[in-house]
């Protein structure tokens, strides 16, 4: 492996950039341009010289060391150099074993009490055996109003759209879900519709104002009437 001079002071350029050696060429520029928004001179006119003397110091070497990794010969140089001066992990020490106290040399005519074995106080209780825990029932699904929101949403793009079978299979869906004034009011809407659009007058309108009856604020049953009756003297006047 060549040993070209090196601008860093012997620091790997990995390190002048703060990289760990295993990184590409986007990464490197990547920690090049976040030194030289730092240090760069135009971002320190108002520092104090010693302030600027570092700082531009730095700017050139981690400029020069994003020129030495850009050539990948470099790169994968100075990545195995830096492989190979990082110390290799310590293994565990494991601890001493005790060392055994000194025995005990009797005293001519002094007796010698012998230490009876210790017992244990409570009995030792088998431990007992683990069965294995039963998980619980999770949901099915989200909640019946959550789900009735969601249908009704996609109900509404669906009647925008003009899909009015499709609309009237979500709002029928969401009425089974959760039976409010509202959504049995939009599925009678969206088969008032149906009904127009094949030229059933008399049905649309009875679907129409059916409801009007559960929603009177309904917008879209006041709509759906005002465009019968303009399709409907259409036809007339046509026949």
């Amino acid at each position: 492996m060549s040993q070209d001079p090196s601008p860093f002071h012997g620091r790997n350029p990995f390190e002048v950039l703060g990289l760990s050696g295993r990184e590409d060429l986007p990464a490197i520029r990547k920690a090049f341009l976040a030194i030289a928004g730092r240090t760069h001179p135009d971002r320190l006119r108002m520092k104090s010289p010693e302030e600027k003397a570092q700082a531009l110091e730095l700017f050139l070497s981690a400029k020069k060391a994003f020129e030495v990794l850009s050539l990948p010969d470099k790169r994968r140089e100075w990545g195995e150099r830096m492989a190979q001066a990082k110390p290799a992990p310590e293994a565990p020490s494991l601890p001493a074993p005790p060392r055994p106290g000194p025995a005990l040399t009797p005293v001519i005519g002094v007796p010698v009490a012998s230490v009876p074995p210790r017992t244990p106080t409570t009995p030792i209780q088998p431990i007992p055996e683990l069965k294995p825990a039963t998980a619980s029932p999770a949901r099915s699904g989200p909640l019946p109003a959550a789900a009735a929101l969601q249908l009704y949403k996609l109900g509404m793009l669906a009647l925008e759209s003009a899909d009015y079978a499709r609309a009237l299979e979500l709002f029928a869906r969401a009425t089974r879900v959760s039976p409010t004034p509202r959504h049995q009011a939009m599925e009678l809407v969206s088969r008032g519709y149906q009904y127009l659009t094949t030229r059933f007058f008399d049905r649309a309108r009875e679907s129409f104002e059916r409801a009007l009856q559960l929603l009177p604020e309904c917008r879209e049953a006041r709509a759906g009437l005002e465009l019968l009756d303009k399709q409907s003297g259409r036809f007339l006047k046509g026949r």
